[in-house]
């Protein structure tokens, strides 16, 4: 479930209505609650209506005290018997109040205990009959519910007895407070109607009808506090189809813009020239290198700026297309500039350009925080004079400074890993510069009907010839105490390996997960001591982990233990082992993206999955799944990945931009019928209005501006 975000309601409406209202105009917010409230962007009435649930705890199970179930939430109504408060022997205080059965007010043997909670004292006596809902937990030979969310039984449910809503919170906000206020703003009140009620509904009718959905107003009451499982799909479908309607509607705007008011310049090469450079690579293209080149090719030579996404497998030469585009671009005068989201990746690609242009290509710089002041200022000069045909750089492309006297082609590798923000200022680097990014991250057919709808496909299938398979093995836990002395006779030899886990410190969650920081200390000091062996996490700072893996490229490390931080990253042809300890923590994209980063070279390379479910796991199965002889591809893998779990952590956390700024919509998890739903009729009503200024699309107008005005891309 994506994370609740607010939206200033004032921006799409043209009348003032309640929901304009200070969020001190309802019962109970004072000067101070309002300040805790801003922390969260919330400052009106309309505001707070927008702040959804990110999550929802199910006390719609109602049982008899005297038959609670262990271990499940679940709601029980019972008489309050005897208030004991104590300190526990770490000096907290705890309130228990005995449960009696309101049947025949008997003890019930049941307690209920908070730490703290002076209030229960002070708002229940004995005798009272309350409502409780929580997790029963054995104490002892009785049960306990322990710290249980509690009601006078005659009061409106709110906290306990339904779906009750959990919300986003900040320092000194008490849960409890937000959503009775919540909960006042959605159902009403004594001699207060519900402001929900005037939430305008701004989708046209036609659309609604035609697709079921809920009115608007009805939709965000079942959200926040939902009467069914079935009703808060309903309302979550049409919260989910506005916001994805308008994405649809946005994206296809700012794609029609660029094509009708851009000039790119035409970027193009003679035949002979173009086929003088392909044959002058120490390798043979791929048949979907050449189709990729072609599409890219045809779209730079015309004065409609590409917007292009060039997916492929892991070493599948995705760099080599894009080097020979940067070619085109130079020949036609203008300069090209490649961003990579981190300094080892762009000095990869920085020596493959420097490899491929050596026989009279074009001049090619790297750029990066770490380049010299005086580099750098014969870089930036020679970029705003023209001299400097292309660039390969981080993030510092997009800073203040950097300027380029013509630049033709933008390319962003791993376009995943920058937010559009970013890829966007790359772009207003130039003229209507054309742009292709690339991406080795299968990506779901579903996100590019949505966040990449303004963008064209390319995809290379194959690998170039010469890479070697990887040899997968899925193992138990138990195994290791074989892998490892296998391991030290791979490093014997000359070898190198590289050990994932899915965590880097013990103390980062609850459970027993692998732990880099743990499992490096346990084998340089033990199965693989003697060895040299390096930690790598993301937490270490950039110029130490930069300092690591150019130690482990250069040989000087024998082991490198590491998190995903390994997931993109240069190429080590020496490194042929790798071990994913507790290997069913990962998504079958990111296992095969970990796995790519071994078989690089001429040694036959080996991937060990560690994992308690190696017997068992359908996903671990595809890992060492084949089919017509050969092992699953990353797409074929995604796909599989998609059927067997969903999409939900599909791109993972470094996924940003436009999905941190939506409401409902995880664009990691997109439901394919809202997609296509929402593509047709996107494309439909701009059909009729392409500018959205019919007086029934005022409302979608007003959505779209509101949605890249949060983005700041307007």
């Amino acid at each position: 479930m994506a994370a609740s975000r607010t939206t200033p309601s004032s921006s799409l409406r043209n009348s003032s209505t309640s929901l304009d209202l200070k969020v001190e105009a309802l019962p109970g917010v004072g000067d101070g609650s309002a300040k805790l409230l801003e922390r969260l962007g919330i400052r009106t009435i309309g505001d707070l209506l927008w702040h959804l649930p990110t999550r929802y705890l199910d006390y719609a199970d109602i049982r008899p005290v005297r038959h609670l179930i262990a271990e499940r939430e679940q709601t029980t109504e019972a008489i309050v018997g005897a208030i004991g408060q104590r300190r526990t022997a770490r000096g907290q205080m705890l309130t228990e109040v005995e449960l009696l059965d309101p049947a025949d007010m008997r003890p019930s043997g049941v307690k209920a205990t908070w730490f703290g909670r002076q209030f229960i004292k002070e708002r229940f006596r004995e005798g009272q009959l309350i409502r409780l809902s929580g997790k029963a937990t054995w104490f002892g030979r009785s049960l306990q519910l322990s710290n249980p969310q509690v009601e006078a039984a005659d009061a409106e449910r709110v906290h306990t007895g339904r779906m009750v809503p959990v919300y986003r919170l900040t320092e000194g906000l008490k849960e409890g407070h937000l959503r009775r206020w919540l909960h006042t703003a959605v159902e009403g009140g004594p001699k207060r109607s519900p402001v929900v009620t005037e939430v305008p509904d701004e989708l046209p009718p036609a659309i609604r009808d035609r697709r079921e959905l809920l009115p608007l107003p009805e939709a965000l009451k079942e959200v926040h506090f939902p009467s069914t499982d079935a009703r808060l799909i309903e309302g979550r479908r049409r919260l989910a189809f506005d916001e994805l309607l308008t994405l649809q509607l946005g994206l296809a705007q700012r794609r029609a813009r660029w094509q009708k008011n851009a000039k790119a310049p035409t970027l193009t090469a003679p035949d002979a020239d173009v086929r003088r450079w392909i044959e002058a690579l120490p390798f043979t293209l791929t048949d979907g290198q050449h189709a990729a080149f072609a599409e890219i090719r045809a779209d730079i030579g015309r004065t409609i700026p590409m917007s292009r996404l060039l997916e492929g497998d892991v070493g599948s030469g995705k760099t080599v297309v894009a080097a020979l585009a940067a070619r085109i671009a130079v020949a036609a005068g203008t300069q090209a500039a490649l961003m990579a989201p981190t300094e080892l990746l762009a000095e990869q690609h920085f020596r493959t350009l420097t490899l491929l242009f050596a026989e009279g290509g074009p001049a090619v710089r790297l750029l990066t925080s770490s380049v010299s002041a005086p580099d750098r200022r014969e870089i930036l000069a020679g970029l705003a004079e023209g001299t400097l045909d292309v660039v390969v750089g981080t993030h510092a492309l997009v800073v203040e400074g950097v300027t380029f006297k013509t630049l033709g082609l933008a390319v962003v590798d791993e376009q995943h890993r920058f937010g559009v923000r970013q890829r966007t200022t790359l772009r207003e680097k130039g003229v209507d510069p054309h742009l292709l990014l690339t991406t080795a991250t299968p990506i779901p057919r579903t996100l590019t009907q949505t966040i990449y709808r303004d963008l064209d496909l390319s995809v290379l299938q194959e690998l170039p010839a010469g890479r070697q398979e990887i040899r997968t093995e899925v193992r138990k836990p138990e195994a290791l105490a074989k892998v490892w002395p296998w391991l030290r006779e791979h490093v014997a030899s000359g070898d190198q390996a590289f050990i994932v886990t899915p965590r880097i410190d013990p103390a980062d969650g609850e459970d027993d997960a692998p732990s880099a920081i743990d499992t490096y200390e346990e084998l340089r000091h033990g199965a693989l001591k003697g060895l040299r062996i390096a930690l790598l996490h993301g937490r270490m700072p950039a110029k130490e982990r930069d300092a690591v893996m150019r130690a482990f490229a250069g040989g000087e490390l024998d082991v490198l233990v590491a998190t995903t931080v390994v997931e993109v990253g240069i190429d080590v042809p020496n490194a042929t082992v790798m071990v994913i300890l507790g290997a069913e923590r990962f998504g079958l994209a990111q296992l095969h993206q970990l796995r790519g980063r071994i078989g690089r070279g001429e040694k036959r390379s080996v991937a060990v999955l560690v994992s308690d479910e190696a017997g068992g796991s359908e996903r671990l199965a595809a890992m060492v799944e084949r089919k017509d002889g050969k092992p699953l591809d990353g797409f074929a893998l995604a796909q599989r990945d998609l059927d067997i779990r969903g999409a939900g952590e599909f791109l993972g956390d470094e996924q940003s931009g436009l999905g941190e700024e939506l409401r409902i919509v995880d664009l990691r998890d997109v439901d394919p019928r809202l997609a296509r739903e929402t593509a047709e009729d996107a494309d439909a009503i701009l059909a009729a209005d392409p500018t959205l200024e019919k007086p029934e699309h005022a409302g979608l107008a007003r959505a779209v501006e509101a949605l890249w005005r949060r983005y700041a891309l307007a």
